[in-house]
C-alpha cells in the first residue's frame, strides 16, 4: 500500500481526498455505462482504508450518495497497488477475498478496471465497469476503458497543476505583501522624528502582525532598565523593568532573542512572576528586543486578544517591526543630539534686548520639535542715540551650518547698524557686499527697520530682503500690513537695488515683525495664513508688549512645530 499512500498525500494537496460527487467524475461514470452497458461505472480514489468514489452510476444506498467505502480489500484496492488493469468475466470463480467483497456486498459479477494515474505518475484510484452478471469484456470494452481511464488521468494532472499554480500565487501574494509591508514600516518608521510618532507607528504595523495591543520599553541610560513609554490599552504589564528581574522580557533583552508564548498559560508555565500581569485566558504575547548597530535599545511587546500559535510569517513581521523600531529609535536620539546642540548655539548668539526710553521691546525664538529644524532664524535690536534699529532675518537652510551662518550674518549687520548712520536700505546693501566680500555667501530673507524717537508720531523707515512684510497693531486694536514691495534676498546679487519705505507710529502702536515659520503651513495659502496672522494679532491687541510674541506663536503654530520661529514687537511707550 505503499503506493496508494504517496497518492493519498497528492490527492490531498488537490483537494480530492473528500466524499462527495464530483461533475466531470461523474461524466466519466456515465461515458462508461454509455458505451459498455454495464450496471455500475465508478471512478474510484484509494486512500489508506477508505474509497471515494466521485464518479459513480449503479450504486446501491447508502454508496451511491455518501459516495464511499471502508471496504479494505476491495478490487479497486488490487489495480491500484499494482499499477496495472484487472478483468475478470465472473468474479465467482476468482479466489481471494477482493472478489468475494464485491460478489457478497455489491452483488457484482464481472469487474474491468483501469488504474488512474496523478501527476507524479503514481496510481491513485481506477476507473471501472462492473456488471451484475458475467461478461467476457472485449477488446474494444478494455481500449474504451484505458482511454477513459487515460483522460480520467489528465483531469487529474490538470487539477494538480491548477491547484500548485494557486499555491505559487498565494506564496507570491504573501511575498509581495510581506515585501510591501516592510517597505512600508522601513517608510513610516523612517520618518518618526519623535518617540510619539515611533508609538504611532508601532501600533499601526502590530495589527498587521494580527496583535491588538503594543508597548515600547526605552533602555535608560545606564542600561539596566526599561521604562513603558506607551499604555498596552488595558493590557496589565509593568512599567518599569530591570534587566535582572526574572521575567521574560528582561529575558529577552538579555539574550537579545525574541521570545513567543501562544497563550497566558504557556507564559505562566515558563514565568510564573508573570501571574500579577497575566492569566492562564491570556492571549499570545511577543517580547521583541530591540537591537540596532549591535546596540541594545529597548523593547517591544506584543499582544493578541486570542489564544494562538506564532507561526513563521508572524515571526518574521515581529522581526521586521522590532528591525524598523530599533532603527527609527536610533534616528529620533540622533535628531534630538542635533536639535539640542543647534538650539544650545541659536540660544547664544540670540543676546538680550535693549532697553529704551520710548519703546517695549520683546521676542521670543520657538525651534521645530522633534527635528534638527533650527538655526536660520535671528532677531537682534540696536539702539543709537536718536533711533532703534530693529532686525530680523531666516537663512537658508535649517541646520547647525544655518546657524553658523546666521550668527556671522546677525554679527556683520549688528555691527553696520552701531557704526555707520546708513538707513535700512543701505545697511541692506552694505551686508550684501560683505556677505559677499568675505565669503560667507550666505542666502537669507532680512528686513531692518528704523523707528526714529525725534519725531511724534514716530518715523518708521524700513527696507526688505525677500521678507514677509510688517504688521502693525494699532492701539485701537486695527491691524496694518505695511505696503512696500520686497526686494531680492541677500546672497543672490549683491548690485540689487534697495529700496526703503516708510510709514508712522502712534503711541501705543506696535510694530510686528516675524520670520515666515510663522505663516507658512501644509495645507493653506499663504494668503490664507497671512490673512490669520491679521486676525489673530487683533484679537491679541490687549495683551501687553512683552507677552505678545509668545502668544502669536502659540495660537499661530499649534501642537508640532515644522518649522523655527522669530518673533519681534516694539510697541511706542503712551
Amino acid at each position: 500500500m505503499v503506493r496508494a499512500h504517496a497518492g493519498e498525500q497528492s490527492l490531498a494537496a488537490a483537494g480530492l481526498d473528500r466524499p462527495g460527487p464530483d461533475p466531470s467524475f461523474d461524466r466519466f461514470a456515465r461515458l462508461v455505462n454509455r458505451h459498455l452497458g454495464v450496471s455500475t461505472a465508478l471512478v474510484t480514489f484509494v486512500l489508506r482504508d477508505t474509497q471515494l468514489y466521485p464518479g459513480a452510476l449503479g450504486l446501491p444506498e447508502p454508496l451511491q450518495t455518501e459516495r464511499r467505502s471502508t471496504l479494505p480489500h476491495a478490487m479497486c484496492a488490487e489495480v491500484v497497488r499494482t499499477g496495472g488493469p484487472l478483468s475478470f468475466a465472473d468474479l465467482t470463480t476468482v479466489p481471494g477475498r477482493p472478489a468475494r467483497d464485491l460478489v457478497d456486498d455489491l452483488g457484482i459479477r464481472a469487474y474491468a478496471g483501469f488504474p488512474v494515474f496523478d501527476r507524479d505518475g503514481s496510481a491513485v484510484g481506477t476507473v471501472c465497469a462492473m456488471n451484475d452478471l458475467p461478461r467476457e469484456w472485449t477488446d474494444s470494452d478494455l481500449d474504451t476503458l484505458a482511454d477513459l481511464a487515460e483522460a480520467c488521468s489528465a483531469e487529474i494532472r490538470l487539477r494538480q497543476e491548477r491547484r500548485r499554480a494557486q499555491e505559487l500565487q498565494e506564496l507570491a501574494l504573501q511575498a509581495g505583501h510581506r515585501t510591501q509591508l516592510l517597505l512600508e514600516m522601513t517608510d513610516r518608521f523612517s520618518r518618526a522624528t519623535t518617540i510619539v510618532d515611533l508609538v504611532v507607528a508601532l501600533r499601526a504595523f502590530s495589527a498587521q502582525a494580527g496583535a491588538a495591543w503594543s508597548g515600547l520599553g526605552l533602555l535608560d541610560a545606564t542600561g539596566s532598565t526599561v521604562h513603558l513609554v506607551n499604555e498596552l490599552d488595558g493590557v496589565p504589564f509593568p512599567e518599569r523593568l530591570r534587566l535582572d528581574d526574572p521575567l521574560p522580557g528582561p529575558q529577552a533583552l538579555r539574550t537579545r532573542t525574541p521570545l513567543y508564548f501562544p497563550d497566558g498559560r504557556a507564559l505562566l508555565q515558563d514565568w510564573p512572576a508573570m501571574s500579577r500581569w497575566a492569566a492562564p485566558s491570556t492571549g499570545a504575547l511577543a517580547f521583541l528586543p530591540l537591537v540596532a548597530d549591535d546596540a541594545l535599545r529597548g523593547l517591544v511587546v506584543l499582544a493578541w486578544p486570542e489564544a494562538r500559535e506564532v507561526d513563521a510569517d508572524t515571526r518574521e513581521t515581529c522581526a521586521a517591526l522590532a528591525s524598523c523600531v530599533a532603527t527609527g529609535l536610533d534616528r529620533v536620539y540622533v535628531l534630538e543630539d542635533r536639535h539640542r546642540v543647534a538650539a544650545t548655539l541659536q540660544a547664544a548668539m540670540l543676546t538680550e534686548l535693549p532697553t529704551t526710553a520710548d519703546l517695549e521691546l520683546a521676542a521670543t525664538y520657538a525651534t521645530a520639535t522633534g527635528t534638527d529644524r533650527v538655526g536660520g532664524d535671528w532677531y537682534d535690536a540696536v539702539v543709537r542715540d536718536d533711533y532703534t534699529v530693529l532686525m530680523i532675518g531666516d537663512v537658508t537652510g535649517h541646520d547647525m551650518q544655518a546657524a553658523a551662518r546666521m550668527g556671522q550674518l546677525r554679527s556683520m549687520l549688528r555691527t553696520l547698524a552701531w557704526s555707520r548712520d546708513s538707513s535700512p536700505a543701505a545697511l541692506l546693501h552694505q551686508l550684501d557686499h560683505a556677505n559677499h566680500g568675505l565669503a560667507l555667501e550666505a542666502s537669507a530673507t532680512v528686513l531692518v527697520a528704523r523707528l526714529c524717537r525725534r519725531s511724534d508720531p514716530h518715523v518708521l523707515t524700513w527696507a526688505s530682503a525677500g521678507h514677509p512684510p510688517p504688521l502693525v497693531l494699532r492701539r485701537d486694536g486695527a491691524v496694518d500690513e505695511l505696503e512696500g514691495r520686497p526686494d531680492l534676498l541677500l546672497g543672490i546679487d549683491r548690485a540689487t537695488h534697495r529700496t526703503d519705505h516708510t510709514a508712522h507710529l502712534d503711541r501705543g502702536d506696535t510694530l510686528v515683525l516675524h520670520t515666515d515659520g510663522l505663516v507658512e503651513s501644509r495645507g493653506a495659502t499663504y494668503a490664507r495664513r497671512a490673512a490669520q496672522l491679521r486676525t489673530t494679532l487683533a484679537d491679541l491687541s490687549h495683551l501687553p508688549a512683552a507677552r505678545l510674541p509668545r502668544a502669536l506663536v502659540e495660537r499661530m503654530v499649534p501642537g508640532s512645530q515644522r518649522d523655527d520661529v522669530a518673533v519681534l514687537a516694539a510697541r511706542v511707550r503712551r
